[in-house]
């Protein structure tokens, strides 16, 4: 099958849609079928829609994500548009010894109900994050913590943690007021010191926030922010174009063309944390536990072809886990590159002989199960882009779509080969949060079931070691592992499209991908 037919076959639905629409509109007017004016939104009010349901009454889901999007709640310490650390609501901090970390808080900031945050207030709110969210013990390796000053707060780290600052910029660190848990310590409303406090919830419709005038920093220039929940992408296009909202995220490749020819409208695009990535199964299930077969898939897919096959150009070729403009990667991190010659040496190697321009052994084709999930629209043309491309080069595939939930149960049980997901490894700022919670032998979520002694021992020296050469060198050399080894098939580095009215200003794509920082936004 032709790789550019098959991979426009999922764009029909949109110019269906859009076809449909404009068909009914043009209609004449019946007390039952009226054309409508182009809506407006109010002046003071930004109306965002988006793929993910908000979820405020809920800490877990996309690990309270929405909290530090929306900026309800504020991390101790944030990032900038370069992805440095800078003060939030801790205005410094410092390495006391090699477990004890020791923040100075802001002074003068109060939580929506009114209260005053300090260091009691912080050492509270990160309790409970721990206590209620199990991947947040993982993230930051709190021994204890202490407020030996009013605006002091000290955290003991389980072993030496140099991560600790840049973990402290994750979503699920955010700090809640103790007005946001019931007398039983659970989870109930969010109430934090950002600037914007929730106002109103209504389950899959809409979350709304209000500007919260006692904020410590400038205050946004609107005064509401309206999030609604429209799952659907050309929904929420189509939402935009008829002026229903102001503002949407996650845009199909084919809607990015056309809306930024279109002078209503501002298309905004710039490389994000994210990777799209196929995580291999390295263990005794597969045949990709011989690391020469994992290394010739590597070698056999010419990322360029996914990017303009399945986003339309939407996205950076992947020949490394980490992409180049990350901090803490190198030019003495070996890329791949689409090399069918040296992959059919490997497969050679390993015993495969190519017949009829299909790879076997004994007999039998080279077979290979790749899973993914489909709430992401562009996993479905990633992962067939895969597929196509291996079949391309002999090597055959049975490709499966699941939901999330369905592709992990299948995942933890080693039953595949390829799982294609996304993840955003670059979101603090450090290589310590995905190498040691994806890929370290003892992670909890390595279910690709791969192990390998030296690169487990720089991760756990890497998050020892202060900020400087060494620590460098020991992620250098893991990164340098990870491509070696190949426990995962790098395919695609996200680039963060969204799409506004022309009136809407001040807009910019935060590189973290999950920051919308709408307190500098006006609309014109």
């Amino acid at each position: 099958m032709p790789l550019s037919l098959s991979l426009s076959l999922p764009r029909l639905g949109r110019h269906a849609i859009a076809a449909i629409a404009a068909a009914m509109l043009a209609l004449p007017a019946t007390d039952a079928l009226v054309s409508p004016a182009r809506a407006e939104t109010p002046a003071d009010t930004l109306v965002v829609a988006t793929m993910w349901e908000a979820l405020p009454l809920a800490m877990a889901p996309r690990r309270s994500r929405f909290f530090n999007e929306s900026e309800i709640l504020d991390t101790l310490i944030k990032l900038d548009y370069q992805m440095t650390l800078v003060p939030g609501l801790a205005t410094s901090w410092e390495r006391v010894s090699p477990t004890v970390w020791r923040f100075a808080l802001r002074e003068g900031v109060t939580f929506h109900d009114g209260s005053p945050f300090d260091a009691r207030a912080a050492k509270f709110s990160l309790e409970r994050v721990v206590a209620l969210l199990p991947y947040a013990a993982d993230l930051l390796n709190i021994k204890s913590m202490s407020a030996p000053e009013p605006l002091v707060l000290e955290i003991e780290t389980s072993e030496p943690f140099s991560a600790l600052p840049n973990q402290l910029t994750d979503a699920i660190t955010v700090i809640y007021g103790k007005a946001s848990f019931d007398e039983a310590g659970q989870f109930v409303t969010p109430v934090g010191t950002g600037p914007w406090k929730l106002a109103d919830y209504r389950k899959q419709d809409r979350t709304i926030v209000e500007r919260f005038d006692g904020y410590w920093g400038a205050a946004p220039a609107l005064k509401t922010i309206e999030y609604r929940y429209i799952p659907d992408h050309n929904a929420r296009a189509i939402a935009l174009e008829a002026g229903e909202v102001d503002f949407i995220d996650n845009l199909l490749p084919s809607d990015v063309a056309r809306l930024s020819a279109d002078a209503r409208f501002t298309v905004h695009s710039e490389e994000s944390a994210g990777i799209y990535y196929g995580a291999i199964n390295a263990g005794e299930k597969s045949v990709l536990s011989d690391v020469r077969l994992r290394r010739a898939v590597n070698l056999l897919v010419d990322r360029n072809i996914v990017v303009t096959g399945a986003l339309d150009g939407i996205g950076n070729p992947a020949w490394t886990f980490f992409p180049a403009s990350f901090p803490w990667t190198s030019e003495e991190v070996t890329p791949y590159s689409f090399d069918p010659e040296a992959a059919g040496a490997l497969l050679t190697e390993a015993g495969y002989d190519k017949s009829s321009g299909i790879w076997t052994k004994d007999g039998e084709p080279l077979t290979l199960r790749i899973l993914s999930y489909s709430s992401r629209a562009e996993m479905p043309t990633i992962t067939e882009a895969l597929a196509i491309l291996l079949k391309q080069q002999g090597i055959e595939t049975k490709m499966q779509m699941f939901t999330w939930e369905g592709m992990l149960e299948l995942v933890r049980q080693g039953d595949y080969d390829i799982s294609v997901v996304f993840w955003t490894p670059e979101m603090t700022g450090h290589p310590d949060l995905h190498l040691k919670s994806q890929f370290h032998s003892k992670a909890g979520m390595n279910y690709q079931f791969w192990v390998n002694e030296e690169f487990d021992a720089l991760v756990d020296k890497g998050r020892t070691l202060d900020v400087g050469p060494e620590a460098f060198a020991t992620y250098v050399r893991a990164q340098q592992i990870l491509q070696e080894d190949a426990p995962e098939i790098p395919l695609v580095h996200k680039v963060f499209v969204a799409a506004a009215k022309a009136t809407v200003e001040g807009y910019k794509v935060h590189p973290s991908g999950f920051f919308y920082d709408f307190k500098s936004v006006t609309k014109n």
